[in-house]
């Protein structure tokens, strides 16, 4: 008699269990945060590795690179770290890996815009935030995503899916060419 009851009570916790994962859904950075608009943390020290930069312009005098990402149109501009190697070497229109540090400052926004102070321009949308690792994944307007680890003191507890982050780009550390 245990084999039979147990023969019953399976198809009823496999529909419990189909009708659970139908239920899930993929985060989206288009919602919108509860709260009042506000600035919620800036000056925010990350790293991260650009895959496949496109070198615009490089000036060895002022110790400056313009970098942009593949499939986006914006450039960024950073300034040569002091170990970055084989910059002779580097050409305008050529693939790059760089490794870079960036400055995020994160707001909740209403409609664009902090009051008082009008639209900002928004590079990226929180997508995600990890506590526990001290992760913050980000997605940006052609959807791509990227998870960054912040620092200790990052009021991540703060944050959540929908607010917007401005970027500011700060140093290259590392430059490689690709291929």
């Amino acid at each position: 008699m245990g084999a039979m009851s147990r023969l019953i009570s399976l198809p009823p916790l496999f529909t419990a269990a189909l009708l659970l994962a139908g239920c899930w859904a993929a985060p989206v950075a288009t919602v919108q945060p509860n709260g009042e608009p506000r600035l919620i943390q800036g000056a925010i020290a990350v790293q991260s590795v650009k895959e496949a930069a496109i070198v615009s312009s490089v000036d060895r005098n002022a110790g400056t690179i313009v970098l942009r990402t593949s499939g986006r149109a914006e450039t960024s501009r950073y300034t040569l770290g002091p170990k970055v190697a084989n910059l002779d070497d580097i050409t305008v229109g050529e693939v790059v890996q760089a490794t870079v540090t960036e400055e995020l400052t994160v707001y909740m926004l209403r409609n664009g815009q902090l009051p008082g102070a009008g639209p900002l321009a928004v590079h990226a949308r929180v997508l995600a935030v990890d506590p526990s690792y001290r992760l913050l994944k980000l997605q940006y307007p052609d959807g791509e995503n990227e998870s960054v680890k912040v620092p200790l003191g990052t009021r991540l507890e703060q944050m959540e899916a929908g607010d917007s982050v401005v970027i500011r780009p700060v140093e290259v550390i590392a430059l490689r060419r690709k291929g």
